[in-house]
This record gives structure tokens, C-alpha cells and sequence, in this order.
């Protein structure tokens, strides 16, 4: 999900600098700074979700890979100790694991999650140094915003991937006062449940993969019978 919107600047800076007074530069200033606070903290945190997705996927795919080699290596051991139908449902849990290990690691690598990880990190980065930059700047003008605006601009643009909505949500969060009008305590108790969500969004489908195997053959084994034995 794009969150553009939580990025950009308000539009129409250049008119609204020429309109506005010296009077309200501290305001103007201070919503800056307040709103990059928030898209490092959203990059920032994307940048290690996406990080640790990577790891994930890495995992679940070498666990997956591992089952379907262990499994057909069981029953070639073992043949003659296992029942005709024992056989089938293990050779149908390795078929599962290696067709899933195929198409997944195809699908993962096109996402290319730590590549993602490290451009949102990078942009990350250099909104915190502009942000830095424009706090130890006096503003007197509006004419003076423009140029920090306008970096701040190239800087997204030239980022490829895009934070989240629970990535800007757990930054709004994130901070020590109360947000949405909630207490600081509430907000923190927020905070919790967003970051908990983040991680079941992130990790259940790899726990799913990883059980994947085992539940197709359990499936498998409840529900076709065995074939009655030859005499």
C-alpha cells in the first residue's frame, strides 16, 4: 500500500511562501521538522521490517528445502519398514515441500526485500540529515523553507520503495506524548499493538510455509484411504 500522502509536503509551497509572513516561519519550521520526524521514523521502521522479512524468507525457504530432502532421503532408508500408504504420504509431503521451495524462492527473490530494506534505510538517513540541517537553520522568510522543501522532494522521489501505513502509524506512535487524544499511557499501549500486528503480518505467512508440508501430508493421511493390501 502506497502512503504518499504521508510523506509529501502540504502542496503549493512556493505560493503559500510568498503569501505567509515572517510571523509564521516558526510554525511553518516546526510542522517541517515534525512531519520528516515521522517519515525517518516510518523508513526507519520499514527499512527493518522489510530486513527482517528478508531473514525470514531465507529461513523458511532453507527449512522447507530441508524437509523435502530429509523426507525422500527416509523413505528410501526406510521403504521396507513403511506400509504402501506411509510411503505415498511422505513422497506427496516431499513433492509439497520442493514445489513450494520452487515457486516461493521465485516470488521472494522478485520482491527483493533487502534491497528495499537498504534504499528506505539510505532515504531514512538523508531526511535525518536535512531535517538536522534545517534545525540549526534561522528562518526569517518563507523564502528560506524553499530549498529545504525542494530536497526534501528530490530525496523521495529519488527513493524507489515507499513506507507502509503501519510503518507511519507506529511512528505517529512512537513518540512520548499522546496522540489522537489519547493519554501517553494509552498511546503507548497503541504502540504495542501496532508493533505486535506488524510482526504476525510479517511472519505468519513464513509460519504457514514452514507448517505447510506437515499439514499436507496429515491431510493426505486422514482423508485418502489405503489401498487394500494385494494377496
Amino acid at each position: 500500500m502506497r502512503t504518499d500522502s504521508y510523506i509529501r509536503p502540504p502542496h503549493s509551497w512556493h505560493a503559500h511562501a510568498a503569501e505567509a509572513g515572517s510571523s509564521v516561519e516558526p510554525e511553518q519550521k516546526a510542522k517541517l521538522l515534525h512531519d520528516w520526524q515521522l517519515v525517518k521514523r516510518a523508513r526507519f521502521h520499514a527499512a527493518d521490517r522489510l530486513e527482517r522479512r528478508s531473514s525470514a524468507s531465507l529461513i523458511t525457504l532453507s527449512m522447507v528445502a530441508l524437509y523435502g530432502g530429509l523426507i525422500t532421503v527416509f523413505v528410501l532408508i526406510f521403504k521396507d519398514s513403511l506400509s504402501a500408504h506411509g510411503r505415498n504420504v511422505l513422497d506427496w509431503m516431499s513433492v509439497v515441500a520442493n514445489w513450494l521451495t520452487l515457486t516461493f524462492s521465485l516470488t521472494e527473490q522478485i520482491k527483493d526485500y533487502r534491497g528495499q530494506s537498504r534504499a528506505l534505510h539510505e532515504c531514512a538517513q538523508q531526511v535525518n540529515d536535512l531535517r538536522k540541517r534545517l534545525q540549526v537553520t534561522p528562518i526569517s522568510t518563507p523564502q528560506q523553507l524553499i530549498p529545504f522543501v525542494e530536497a526534501y522532494e528530490a530525496r523521495i522521489r529519488a527513493c524507489g520503495p515507499n513506507h507502509d501505513a503501519r510503518d507511519y502509524d507506529i511512528a505517529r506512535h512512537a513518540g512520548s506524548r499522546g496522540v489522537d487524544g489519547l493519554t501517553p499511557a494509552l498511546t503507548a499501549a497503541r504502540l504495542r499493538r501496532l508493533k505486535l500486528w506488524s510482526r504476525v503480518t510479517t511472519y505468519a505467512i513464513y509460519a504457514v510455509m514452514s507448517a505447510a508440508p506437515l499439514i499436507a501430508g496429515l491431510v493426505v493421511y486422514l482423508l485418502v484411504p489405503a489401498a487394500p493390501a494385494v494377496h
